[in-house]
């Protein structure tokens, strides 16, 4: 697969960050292109179907999607991969992230918080017999990562992270049997557990001092310009 990125760099189009070049991001086969303008959206189409040809490969047309972000993102016409179209459409998901264009970025909480509560329902019909600090535990295990995934990477405004927060408080709540009215604060500090703010914070914070840490070092340098 590293082949895709070597020939989309030679290729001179797409999104770099100082001399890093980001306009071909790879996680095992899943692919995402970025690119400024349209026209070089659509020569970095054109090599990977080139690319895929000369090694055999085969794209599915049907899991393809283009997303515009920007104050012109409409009226464009659809984009060409091996001879199919590829329609523009409103949101897409990638790794699990569901990312909005518009005129700006942004990122769909919904879907986690579906899947979170479905999870935390799971545990509450079938933990009604444990005690409530294996309760909390299991929750913590199983159900809060569903709904911190991502988060260290994701820029989310104050309400997002807020009915995030809610949705982590509701959860509190119903191990320890409290009405929705009250706050859990005493309980979190009573417990030595941070609320949902802090610990995105926290995870952050460890997120970015191991991309620092990290090798090779070009990735310290993609810090140091975004800072």
């Amino acid at each position: 697969m590293n082949i895709f990125i070597k020939r989309l760099k030679l290729l001179g189009v797409g999104c770099s960050i100082s001399s890093l070049y980001i306009g071909c991001i790879l996680y095992a086969d899943d692919i995402l292109l970025l690119c400024p303008s349209v026209t070089g959206l659509q020569d970095m189409l054109d090599k990977c179907s080139e690319t895929a040809k000369y090694l055999s490969l085969e794209f599915n047309v049907d899991k393809c999607h283009c997303v515009a972000v920007g104050k012109r993102c409409s009226g464009i016409n659809s984009m060409t991969l091996c001879g199919n179209s590829i329609e523009w459409c409103d949101a897409v998901k990638y790794l699990g992230v569901y990312l909005q264009g518009g005129r700006s970025l942004k990122f769909d909480i919904n879907p986690a918080k579906r899947t979170f509560y479905a999870a935390c329902n799971s545990i509450f019909l079938n933990g009604s017999s444990i005690n409530e600090i294996a309760l909390l535990h299991l929750q913590e295990t199983y159900s809060l990562p569903i709904l911190m995934y991502a988060t260290p990477a994701l820029h989310l405004n104050d309400k997002q992270t807020s009915e995030l927060n809610a949705c982590w408080n509701s959860v509190i709540h119903k191990v320890f049997g409290y009405h929705k009215w009250e706050s859990v604060s005493a309980v979190l500090l009573g417990l030595g557990r941070l609320n949902f703010k802090h610990l995105v914070m926290l995870r952050k914070v460890k997120f970015y001092w191991h991309l620092y840490c990290s090798r090779p070092t070009y990735v310290s340098k993609f810090l140091i310009v975004l800072f």
